[in-house]
């Protein structure tokens, strides 16, 4: 005879470890991976419920089907070896994923943002790169700037590795300080008043976050930002020209 009762004890009971671990995984790829907003731009969240819910559901399920308590000690003890164990396997593989897709690097280059992940720069390219890039990241994105070269031999190096989608902000060789491109992103953002004129309705999400950042929309410039997925846009501090933030506007 079939005791549902014991079966969905151990159905609780394995959810709840289940959870737990999903928790831990949640705070290392949110908190520190994908900080906000880049869960949202990058599609973080969608990645992360894939790869949990198949561990929460079919785990916790897998319990409700094999646990019996009239079962040899033994054979509890191997089922669950068997199900923890390609549990751990998924989400360690999940985990892994979703560390090749973080955003490593935020690049101005030329004259907009790029957001680069870790899967978008080669190996053979970071062993050409100087220090501190010679690296991906692993607490949260870093911000800095990108310069082509002047050399035209170089120049068209880049332009054949362009071709490959090897561009120049996936080229670590050629990073350098955010503050040595400051007047380069001054000169190319532009005011919100021209934002709103085109875009009149992202008026709201604009002024939601001037009054988040306590300053007038009036003291703010913008810069496109381009991911995998599309645009969206970064809010600029004119006088530090430092992006504050990050909307959800494809401003093209």
């Amino acid at each position: 005879m079939i005791v549902w009762r014991e079966k969905f004890l151990a159905f609780a009971l394995h959810f709840l470890v289940t959870l737990v671990l999903a928790a831990g995984a949640a705070a290392l790829i949110f908190l520190i991976w994908f900080p906000d907003p880049f869960q949202n731009m990058l599609g973080g969240w969608r990645l992360f419920l894939l790869v949990t819910g198949c561990d929460l559901a079919l785990g916790p399920l897998m319990s409700l089907v094999v646990y019996n308590s009239k079962k040899p000690r033994r054979l509890l003890v191997l089922d669950y070896t068997i199900i923890g164990t390609v549990q751990i396997v998924a989400l360690a593989y999940g985990i892994f994923v979703m560390s090749s897709s973080r955003p490593v690097y935020i690049v101005f280059a030329k004259d907009q943002f790029e957001v680069v992940l870790a899967s978008d720069i080669a190996d053979k390219d970071l062993q050409a790169a100087k220090d501190p890039y010679r690296s991906r990241p692993w607490w949260q994105p870093r911000l800095i700037a990108a310069k082509g070269p002047t050399d035209p031999k170089e120049r068209q190096e880049l332009l054949f590795a362009s071709f490959e989608g090897r561009d120049m902000q996936f080229q670590p060789r050629y990073y350098e300080p955010y503050e040595s491109q400051l007047e380069q992103v001054r000169s190319h953002a532009k005011p919100i008043a021209q934002l709103l004129a085109r875009h009149p309705e992202s008026s709201s999400l604009v002024a939601d976050a001037a009054k988040r950042l306590h300053l007038a929309e009036d003291s703010l410039r913008w810069l496109d930002v381009r991911h995998g997925h599309g645009f969206w846009l970064a809010l600029i501090d004119a006088q530090t020209a430092r992006p504050l933030a990050y909307l959800p506007i494809d401003a093209g």
